[in-house]
């Protein structure tokens, strides 16, 4: 590594919130690796405000790691990725790279890739026409259906839509508001759900799991290694005898934790090579920390493709990550500014 190479940890807040990625919790422990390890490391605060001045001082790094959700404040990435794509675009690398994120970090990866092993019964409505047409015979077929906006975080824009319970009508609940059931006719339904297809919009549709009683794991990744695993019992949308129940604890255990070790083989030597090639994203581009999450749909099942089917893809800001993760972040950048 050429000496005091310099990194660049981005995460989101105003001018005056006092946020520092070297002491806050989340990136602490990173930030230290990276220092331990020689390189020179600075925390940077993004919001719009700041984009114009950021687009020079920014040049001075070897390395920009960003942790910036794709909706944070009511805002999107729009700014942040012009901004993002130009310093890219002059040597300094970029994780992870807004190309990089239209490709795999957006929704619609669900239905790109919902005939690999990991795949599910999955639609995409590109727009509210079509959406208009094709969704209420989905609904009635499968009963619940699962709509996740484009780009969102944190639950912010996945809904659970549950047929009757009169006729045409549907209950809608919101993942990010707590579970709340809101019950509504299916024209007040498609009113409040055309707005997703604005500014080139679109809407993916998921069957419903009912296997969610297992739990999900998270799989975390750096490049197309696996870096460490989440188990949450209880996630979003979860119910127990119609009654919501909040999310739980995601504990976290390291790589090669025998519990998923078929899932981190299989991911490894087939999913994600298979994924890139799908959407051409080289080793070099790849995140250097994303995950995907995974239904358990069965404990007892030999065949790992019947075990598992993906949730859904992070890759925007993806944290906090298990301590098992930064040896493979810091590695990864190490090897990017390298070349």
């Amino acid at each position: 590594m050429k000496d005091s190479a310099s990194i660049a940890i981005m995460i989101y807040g105003e001018s005056n919130s006092g946020r520092n990625a070297l002491t806050e919790e989340k990136y602490k422990d990173l930030a230290a690796a990276f220092s331990e390890n020689g390189f020179s490391v600075s925390s940077v605060l993004y919001n719009d405000e700041k984009a114009g001045e950021l687009a020079d001082s920014l040049q001075e790094f070897d390395a920009v790691l960003v942790w910036v959700n794709p909706i944070e404040q009511g805002r999107d990435r729009k700014q942040l990725d012009q901004l993002l794509t130009a310093i890219a675009a002059k040597g300094c690398y970029v994780s992870t790279h807004p190309e990089v994120i239209l490709k795999m970090g957006t929704k619609d990866v669900l239905f790109k890739t919902k005939d690999m092993g990991w795949g599910g019964d999955t639609k995409l409505y590109n727009s509210f026409e079509d959406f208009l047409n094709r969704f209420p015979a989905g609904l009635q077929a499968s009963g619940i259906r699962v709509l996740k906006q484009y780009r969102g975080n944190g639950g912010n824009g996945v809904y659970k839509i549950i047929v009757g319970p009169a006729a045409n009508e549907v209950t809608v609940v919101h993942a990010i508001a707590g579970n709340e059931k809101k019950t509504m006719s299916l024209n007040e339904f498609f009113t409040a759900f055309k707005i997703f297809f604005s500014d080139n919009g679109k809407l993916i549709d998921q069957e419903w799991n009912r296997n969610i009683i297992n739990g999900m794991v998270r799989c975390y990744l750096s490049g197309n290694k696996v870096a460490g695993f989440g188990y949450q019992e209880i996630n979003a949308l979860y119910e127990i005898n119609n009654i919501p129940v909040p999310p739980g604890k995601r504990y976290y255990f390291a790589q090669n934790c025998g519990l998923f070790s078929d899932l981190k083989d299989i991911m490894e030597t087939k999913w994600v090579p298979e994924l890139q090639e799908r959407l051409a994203i080289s080793n070099e581009m790849m995140p250097v920390i994303w995950d995907a999450d995974f239904f358990i749909n069965s404990i007892n099942v030999g065949s790992v493709t019947e075990k598992y089917t993906l949730c859904e893809i992070n890759v925007s800001c993806v944290s906090p990550f298990p301590p098992s993760a930064i040896p493979f972040i810091v590695d990864a950048i190490r090897d990017r500014v390298d070349k």
